[in-house]
């Protein structure tokens, strides 16, 4: 640009001394010159730094999309075990058809390239398995649960066959990699046996745990889920 400048200027110098031309004409013409400069430099700086904003605001959006992405699947896997233990089904059937959807999508395995930031082959389908388990099986499980036909509503006597309690530390944490104990957490259950013979483990409150006795019969609510599984809806 320097080189521009002088050759310009010394162009215009030539010219107002060879025909004696009025100065303010080349001196609007400079203005004009300069002014096209400075206004061409603005621009490319303007350009820099949209494009330093336009990269900023994208690692920022693909980070929250990764942060969003784990807590959905976190929620998902708290939210199928919830439902799942009001649900008269073996574990396999969930897990079937969770696995079924994964293999059924798995050749779109590199879309979770954003999420890894790998090309890696197995990485991204080992993403694909965990991000389409999860949300798959929360899916079955609570599209059976919540959208139970409410005419199928029956009651149904169990035999309580036996209850216990499963005792869990709980820790706190107080400092970097640094954890302290903090009581104990309970949890209560029932072994029931239904009509037909089938015998469940039902994980029940602590309420209904004291009111309930072993040898005795007890009576349930269930309902016929979407998908066919039954559900317990009241009795727990």
């Amino acid at each position: 640009m320097p080189m521009i400048e002088f050759a310009f200027k010394h162009k215009l110098i030539k010219l107002q001394s060879d025909n004696d031309l009025d100065c303010s004409f080349f001196d609007n013409i400079s203005f004009i010159y300069y002014l096209m400069v400075e206004l061409s430099y603005l621009f490319g700086q303007f350009c820099i730094f949209a494009d330093i904003y336009y990269n900023i605001m994208k690692i920022i959006f693909i980070n929250a999309l990764r942060i969003l992405m784990i807590l959905v699947i976190i929620i998902s896997c708290g939210v199928a075990y919830v439902v799942y233990e009001d649900t008269l089904a073996a574990w396999w059937i969930p897990v079937g058809v969770a696995l079924i959807i994964v293999i059924a999508t798995i050749p779109f395995y590199k879309g979770w390239i954003w999420l890894t930031t790998m090309d890696n082959k197995v990485i991204n389908c080992c993403c694909h398995l965990v991000c389409v388990g999860a949300i798959s099986c929360v899916l079955f499980l609570g599209g059976n649960y919540w959208f139970a036909d409410s005419a199928s509503t029956h009651e149904e006597k169990v035999m309580v066959q036996k209850k216990y309690v499963e005792t869990h530390k709980k820790t706190r944490r107080v400092g970097r990699h640094r954890y302290v104990s903090d009581g104990v957490r309970k949890e209560y259950y029932l072994q029931v046996a239904f009509e037909n013979g089938n015998v469940e483990t039902l994980h029940v409150s602590p309420s209904t745990y004291n009111k309930t006795k072993t040898g005795r019969p007890k009576i349930l609510t269930l309902q016929k889920g979407l998908f066919g599984l039954p559900v317990i809806t009241k009795g727990l």
